[in-house]
């Protein structure tokens, strides 16, 4: 007799547990955040194409509520973590200054989510044809005042200089690096479905 009610009660708890689980997974469905979605970030660190390297990662914090359908995903205010995918220098003579980032993580309550988003982008003016340009308008006029000097031999020095000038001049000058300051917006979108268990 008390077999039996041993098993009665073991098929009842199973039953009960069985009850509840999907009865749990109706009042907590995973949310899905569709790709393509804006996250607008505002940064908390700065970035800069002469100081920061490939790898390195900032802090923001969202500066809207991300939502998914009508449930709020991630609050404003939520900590963003943006890492820097590219950064390049412009040289003296030509390139240009670069910046590249995308969306890496956001951190929410206790949780961390790993975010695939889009990169964006920052350029700074090309260093190469104006470069040109100038050491090509410093030849002209170091061969102008080679002419002045008396012609022939001081000509052919005057253009040499003129030319080594008109690069000076330019390297002096060195390219600005591209920066992207703190409370700076930044927007990315999603470039995967975001899947969120609650």
């Amino acid at each position: 007799m008390k077999y039996l009610q041993s098993i009665v009660i073991i098929v009842f708890a199973f039953g009960m547990l069985t009850a509840v689980e999907p009865l749990n997974a109706q009042q907590h469905p995973q949310v899905v955040v569709p790709s393509g979605t804006a996250i607008h970030v505002r940064m908390i660190d700065s970035i800069s194409s002469d100081r920061n390297r490939a790898g390195e990662v900032f802090k923001g914090s969202l500066d809207h509520a991300v939502q998914a359908g009508n449930r709020t995903v991630f609050p404003r205010g939520a900590t963003a973590y943006v890492k820097l995918v590219e950064a390049s220098s412009a040289g003296r003579v030509q390139g240009r200054n670069e910046l590249k980032l995308q969306l890496d993580h956001i951190v929410s309550g206790n949780h961390t989510y790993t975010v695939r988003s889009n990169v964006v982008g920052f350029r700074g003016k090309s260093q190469g044809k104006k470069t040109a340009k100038s050491a090509g308008i410093g030849a002209a006029v170091g061969g102008g005042v080679g002419a002045l000097l008396g012609g022939g031999k001081g000509a052919a020095v005057g253009a040499g200089l003129g030319a080594g000038t008109g690069v000076a001049t330019r390297a002096v000058k060195e390219p600005q690096a591209i920066r992207v300051e703190s409370e700076s917006l930044l927007q990315f979108h999603l470039a995967a479905p975001l899947r969120i268990n609650r």
